[in-house]
């Protein structure tokens, strides 16, 4: 089987080629990045001496250069900016090959879905959202969804130990947190979509130890998106995706938050006055967004302290069994530092995922044809056994009433 790996420079998309490189399954790895140079760093680092992977440079926007890329290719995992998901999408029709990504943030994820039907007519599958959150929070609801009779609320929370020094240092993409940051989240609340304000109805939960009792907030997700819909038949009224500070210690997180609501973190550009190398002042366009993140890179902030990098995601489904019982069940999938890959476990649970289903859409093994979500394209029982021989371990907690 021959997989492309497109933003094999990124945080992410090192992980996924280190698992990637822990397989004999796989014939050949294209790792493909812009950035060519960090492709074949990650390459070094991830498969030294392993024939099997080469490096490509690559630019997702250049249709036909990208369809010749994937010609030949079974799967493709697309861990670039999500901004580009449907341009990689659309090249996987034409070259006729499965796809993976890690998510769209909810509205990017909806028109994905609106390609369903040409990936059916060409019996291809694209599994959407497939990391840790968005990805492993809707096959943890797949995972038990059968012991419900009706299912009142899917409550997704995700937690991790922070760094030591509060670190603005962030871990994954910048540009998706600012995104998550300053846009309203989309809810499933009452039977129907509502959007909020951004990082807001902060409520402690328990994570398991040792993050402990953490405040976790809205962020806009996918996950929304696509679980009222595909348990519609349990009659679910409610769907949150709530996450602690996006891995940031609290302190970490206000600082960020206060630059924020300043307008730092916004896209739209700005008129500034800059200074040609003669002297005079000329007008500007700037966006806010780009100066904040040009200054967290060149700032002492995010020198990195000590973290013990575990990971929690914590999904909880209140509603009632077949004898009509109110019945709640918790998952928790957890995960510490892998020590060989040098990763948090925040890290891992991200790039394990797309690693593991592409191997299976490239081998022929998922049947099912179209655009999918997590929860309905992948095997719950076989996908948390894969992650399990990663030392990422899933608990299943069950609160029924006994008569």
């Amino acid at each position: 089987m021959k997989i492309a790996l497109l933003g094999g420079a990124g945080i992410i998309g090192r992980v996924i080629a280190r698992d990637l490189a822990l397989t004999t399954d796989v014939a050949q790895v294209i790792v493909a990045d812009l950035n060519q140079a960090g492709a074949q760093e990650t390459i070094a680092k991830a498969a030294p001496g392993d024939n099997r992977f080469t490096v490509a440079g690559i630019d997702v926007t250049d249709r036909a250069a990208l369809v010749n890329l994937l010609r030949e290719v079974d799967c493709v995992i697309n861990s670039v900016q999500y901004y580009f998901n449907l341009d990689v999408m659309h090249a996987c029709l034409d070259a006729g090959c499965h796809y993976v990504d890690l998510g769209g943030l909810f509205h990017t994820t909806r028109k994905q879905l609106e390609l369903n039907a040409e990936f059916k007519a060409k019996g291809l599958t694209a599994i959407l959202g497939l990391g840790s959150c968005p990805g492993i929070a809707n096959v943890q609801p797949a995972l038990v969804a059968e012991r419900f009779k009706t299912i009142r609320s899917i409550k997704i929370y995700n937690g991790a130990t922070s760094d030591s020094r509060d670190s603005l240092a962030w871990p994954y993409s910048l540009a998706t947190i600012l995104d998550e940051m300053t846009l309203r989240p989309m809810v499933w609340r009452n039977g129907e979509y509502i959007d909020l304000e951004p990082l807001s109805e902060e409520e402690p939960f328990d994570f398991r130890p040792p993050i402990g009792t953490r405040i976790a907030h809205h962020t806009l997700h996918s996950e929304a998106a696509t679980l009222p819909h595909s348990f519609a038949g349990k009659s679910v009224q409610e769907v949150f995706f709530k996450i602690s500070f996006f891995g940031y210690s609290e302190t970490a997180f206000r600082r960020l938050q206060a630059l924020t609501r300043l307008g730092l973190g916004d896209k739209e550009a700005i008129t500034v006055k800059g200074k040609l190398a003669g002297g005079e002042l000329v007008d500007v366009q700037v966006r806010p967004r780009d100066v904040l993140s040009e200054v967290l890179l060149r700032s002492d902030a995010t020198q990195k302290g000590e973290n013990l990098g575990f990971k929690d995601i914590a999904t909880v489904i209140d509603g009632t069994d077949h004898n009509d019982r109110p019945l709640t069940v918790r998952v928790d999938t957890m995960a510490w530092p892998h020590p060989d890959f040098g990763v948090s476990g925040g890290t891992l649970v991200v790039g394990v995922p797309p690693a593991v289903v592409a191997r299976w859409l490239a081998a022929g093994e998922m049947p099912a044809t179209g655009v999918l979500p997590p929860e309905t394209g992948v095997d719950p029982a076989r996908f948390f056994s894969e992650l399990a021989s990663r030392n990422i371990h899933t608990e299943v907690t069950v609160t029924e009433q006994f008569a």
